[in-house]
């Protein structure tokens, strides 16, 4: 049975995935070519945004790694490639791709985390990456605080203020 606390974390995730949605769509073209130059990599919003919409898909990967009992071996080093990768990949992205990968894959992620129950939220599995053990609910936390720090970078680079 789906515990509160499973709905609680859904929920966070699907409304601070929102405000990137409304960003996106508020957006001038020139805002989302804007480069967010204090995360080291030169990143513009559009390509972050999207980065954003393939976090969701990681978490998810990660989650169910995670509910398996099995170790998740990405690294840091293996993100940051993967970063730099879809940054060369993604450097023009359009806006409603974006727009509906977001969606999508936050749909999918946040009925996954939404259906948790509160022992599999209570279940543990390393993060070689983050270099411990950690419960499921961090997992799905993790998706929530991906997409929070993201924002709070766009939103500096484009000289917003910080809602949260």
């Amino acid at each position: 049975m789906a515990s509160q606390q499973a709905r609680e974390l859904a929920d966070s995730i699907d409304a601070i995935n929102l405000e990137v949605i409304q960003l996106v769509r508020g957006c001038s073209e020139e805002q989302l070519r804007t480069y967010c130059n204090d995360e080291g990599d030169n990143r513009t919003v559009a390509v972050i945004c999207h980065h954003v919409a393939h976090g969701h898909v990681y978490t998810g990967e990660w989650l169910e790694t995670a509910l398996s009992g099995s170790e998740v071996t990405i690294t840091l080093d293996d993100i940051n490639a993967e970063n730099a990768e879809h940054a060369t990949t993604y450097h023009d992205v359009a806006r409603e791709e974006t727009i509906q990968l977001l969606i999508e894959n936050c749909d999918r992620l946040c009925v996954r985390v939404g259906a948790l129950s509160d022992e599999e939220l209570a279940r543990k599995a390393f993060h070689r990456g983050a270099g411990g053990e950690m419960t499921v609910a961090a997992y799905a936390q993790l998706g929530y605080r991906h997409v929070m720090g993201h924002l709070a970078t766009i939103r500096k680079a484009l000289d917003l203020p910080v809602v949260r």
